[in-house]
């Protein structure tokens, strides 16, 4: 009993020797921590306050500010081509069914029908020679990329009208061009076009 309680003894010495040491080890790591951040930071402001420091600085600055101005300018530019896109393509598209509107109130035979109904797939009259062979589909879904909320709508049911107007057509071509342009035809030819005019007219208000 006796030589346990001695061991037990030495051994609480022992533990309680090592935790003196190990804290007062401790004291002396934070105090060097201490000593050498302070000495970091002071070299570091040292440093920037030098002209190797400054220039490196600014050019951080520099290069970030160049960076994000690029983007911007970047962004810009995008929006930029692409308003003037939607722009290209809703007069194109107006034209179009103007052109459409006009030879259709002017057509006796099913040949003017036909010859009214051409732009659907192409411009007599082009305001932008690029878009003189595009069909009026393909120039609803270039400008369904370009346009937003209920704009898209519009284009998506515009480009349904398109189709039965392209239907509409295909139908005359079963007829000969001299023979006159049945009334009921003519009317609902109008329709349509003026359907398509309606939305044109709704999307380019938003």
């Amino acid at each position: 009993m006796e030589a346990e309680e001695r061991f037990r003894h030495e051994l609480k010495s022992s533990f309680e020797g090592i935790a003196a040491k190990i804290k007062s080890e401790s004291q002396n790591v934070k105090a060097e921590i201490k000593a050498v951040e302070k000495n970091l930071g002071s070299k570091l402001m040292e440093f920037l306050n030098s002209s190797v420091g400054m220039w490196l600085l600014s050019s951080v600055v520099l290069t970030g500010g160049a960076a994000v101005f690029q983007r911007m300018q970047h962004h810009y530019d995008i929006e930029e081509k692409n308003k003037a896109q939607l722009v290209l393509y809703q007069f194109e598209i107006g034209n179009r069914i103007q052109n459409m509107k006009y030879f259709l109130r002017q057509a006796k035979t099913v040949g003017d029908a036909k010859s009214a109904l051409e732009a659907v797939f192409r411009s007599k009259f082009p305001l932008n020679l690029d878009l003189k062979d595009q069909n009026l589909s393909a120039l609803y879904f270039s400008l369904q990329q370009l346009v937003k909320g209920t704009s898209v709508e519009k284009s998506k049911k515009s480009m349904e009208v398109v189709r039965e107007l392209e239907d509409a057509e295909y139908l005359l071509h079963s007829q000969k061009n001299n023979a006159p342009l049945d009334a009921a035809d003519k009317a609902k030819l109008a329709s349509l076009v003026s359907a398509i005019e309606n939305l044109h007219i709704e999307a380019v208000a938003k």
